[in-house]
């Protein structure tokens, strides 16, 4: 064992480290070959399958259709960032393609199975959103509460829709998020009445129902839209924020393009074992969603550097989160972990993993003991 290596112990006592030089030396095998629950730094691999399979410049899409009847169907095929202002710009669109009156929505979700991803639950923390083909917001409310108990949009580019009130009256005063994972058959209605909303602004007639169904037969298509965000400007934000909602939205996307809808997290895993089987030669290793929540993924510290060799090229999205070192985190209960890249001027770009299965978030100390001690 290296002195780098011996020296961790100090914080280690379940856990593992890898770093390599740019030309792929190994400088530190720290149980580096040992798998470990990965936390959140699984979405580099998440991250890495999408932009190598999709391509970067992959636009999500959602699909309007009106029947004979005025009646508006929306199909959705899982944009992840299909929020407000997104609405509101087609809204806008459907005006100026003739829709004056709109007598029913029909929201259709129906390019997803319904999904629960392991290690989700009903709580009202946003990294526990729910997963679907259609949602608005990341399926996440934004509200204000006054003193006097009114009900308010916290967000200014959000109209207050009769939802929002009937979701919004027991939240305490002041801001707050409502997650609509505690409201699954809400969250997608909520697409509904934002959409409403907008149209009305937009001076559409809308009136009749909202309700969950699928795209009918003599229904015609009016308007594709493509999100405004590229998969590349998806992926910076999804790592930027750490934000799993977009993760699996990503992986059940993936498995949808390869293996046709509905999508489902048996597709999207095997989509993300195969490229990582094929492409980076991984074996061992067990994925059961994208985002890293589930603590039944494992991956060795040395098989997330080989994930950084392919991610090499995109590192630009990744955020700098100590002093020249661009990385990403992981965090679950007892869980911490980092993996990123530094400069060097002994070893040039130095990959380092550092996956903690314990108590005591030492994962800082390290990498800044890796960087002070892999300079020269």
């Amino acid at each position: 064992m290296s002195s780098i290596s011996s020296s961790l112990t100090r914080w280690i006592n379940q856990g593992g480290v890898y770093a390599e030089s740019g030309e792929g030396k190994p400088l530190v095998d720290y149980q580096g070959k040992t798998s470990f629950v990965p936390a959140s730094t699984l979405k580099l691999t998440t991250a890495l399958a999408a932009l190598e399979i999709l391509g970067k410049d992959y636009h999500f899409k959602t699909e309007f259709y009106v029947d004979k009847n005025n009646v508006l169907y929306v199909k959705g095929y899982g944009d992840p960032y299909l929020v407000s202002e997104e609405l509101d710009e087609i809204s806008g669109i459907l005006k100026n393609r003739g829709i004056k009156q709109v007598k029913g929505i029909i929201l259709d979700e129906s390019y997803f199975e319904e999904i629960k991803v392991p290690g989700v639950s009903a709580s009202l923390n946003p990294y526990d959103a729910l997963n679907s083909a259609l949602s608005a917001n990341f399926n996440t409310v934004f509200i204000l509460k006054t003193k006097s108990g009114k009900i308010e949009s916290a967000e200014a580019q959000t109209p207050l829709t009769e939802l929002t009130q009937k979701l919004a009256k027991k939240a305490p005063l002041g801001k707050s998020r409502i997650n609509l994972a505690a409201h699954p058959a809400e969250s997608l209605l909520y697409v509904g009445y934002l959409l409403r909303a907008f149209l009305e602004i937009q001076g559409v007639d809308v009136s009749g129902f909202i309700r969950k169904g699928q795209v009918s037969e003599d229904a015609k298509l009016v308007y594709r839209h493509s999100s405004s965000k590229n998969l590349e400007q998806v992926v910076q934000a999804m790592l930027k924020y750490s934000t799993n909602f977009i993760a699996n939205q990503l992986f059940l996307i993936l498995g949808a393009e390869k293996y046709g809808a509905p999508a489902n997290l048996s597709k999207g895993k095997k989509v993300v074992t195969d490229f990582l089987k094929t492409r980076l030669d991984l074996e061992g290793f067990n994925i059961e969603e994208g985002s890293g929540i589930s603590r039944q993924n494992k991956m060795t510290p040395f098989q997330l550097v080989k994930v950084l060799r392919a991610f090499e090229k995109y590192k630009g999205l990744l955020p700098e989160k100590l002093n020249g070192i661009l990385a990403k985190t992981g965090t679950l209960n007892g869980v911490s972990c980092l993996a990123g890249y530094f400069n060097s001027p002994k070893y040039h770009e130095v990959r380092f993993v550092i996956l903690l299965n314990q108590e005591g978030a030492y994962r800082e100390k390290i990498a800044k003991f890796l960087y002070e001690n892999l300079q020269e």
